[in-house]
């Protein structure tokens, strides 16, 4: 099978009709799609099971846009309709391969399961109040993750939280527990917020708390002053 030029217009039934599309984002300016086209033109030919698209950056910006694609070529794999691969840069044969037999291998029902899951935590709300908070910080067992820097931690922390400064929040996500819900915060709400939708990105039930440690203190709630971290950040 040779490779098919994708458009706005035609992307979503091609999905919908078959079962893997690989997509090739380039653009004929480009020397590494130049460099990749010949390489994915060979796996159409031996695949013939498989939808190898190409879209066009240059005519089809829309696309290209709501796609993300930052860089080209990159190269994105769906199965059933779900976006199960995307990576940036012209792949030598062999590592073509490897993609597409992982994404033949993939566990379907696993999948869909993953991301109906993600789809229900992003329902959710995305912060909680301070009373809702301190209900749930009362019970002794919520985790809290506190994303500012260290000398704002040790000037004052709500008790038992986890110091971990927002800027290291991707390297540190095994010392987070998430076996349940997590309550991000920061001075005011900001930082916490965006800690919470990186993590959500994650598959971890985060919240942010509203008003942060500021309100927390300003309320009265209790404060430990120290460096009495629970990770090493």
């Amino acid at each position: 099978m040779t490779t098919r030029d994708l458009t706005e217009a035609d992307l979503k039934s091609t999905l919908a009709e078959n079962d893997i599309v690989l997509i090739d984002f380039w653009a004929a300016w480009c020397g590494p799609c130049r460099q990749f086209a010949p390489v994915y033109a060979a796996a159409a030919a031996k695949h013939p099971d498989i939808v190898f698209g190409k879209v066009d950056t240059e005519a089809e910006q829309r696309l290209a846009g709501a796609a993300r694609v930052s860089s080209i070529p990159t190269l994105m794999a769906f199965r059933e309709g779900i976006l199960v691969f995307s990576q940036p840069g012209a792949l030598p044969a062999a590592a073509l391969e490897q993609v597409i037999d992982g994404v033949r291998g993939l566990d379907m029902t696993q999948v869909h399961a993953q991301v109906a899951a993600q789809q229900a935590l992003q329902e959710l709300p995305r912060e909680v109040t301070q009373e809702e908070f301190s209900a749930a910080h009362a019970g002794g067992g919520a985790v809290v993750v506190d994303v500012r820097e260290p000398m704002e931690y040790r000037a004052g922390h709500v008790p038992g939280a986890l110091m971990i400064p927002l800027g290291r929040l991707g390297e540190k996500l095994d010392e987070i527990p998430t076996s349940e819900p997590v309550y991000i915060i920061c001075a005011s709400g900001n930082r916490s917020l965006q800690a919470a939708e990186a993590l959500r990105t994650q598959g971890i039930e985060a919240y942010s708390v509203a008003g942060g440690t500021s309100a927390w203190q300003q309320s009265g709630r209790e404060i430990v002053v120290g460096p009495h971290a629970l990770a090493n950040a």
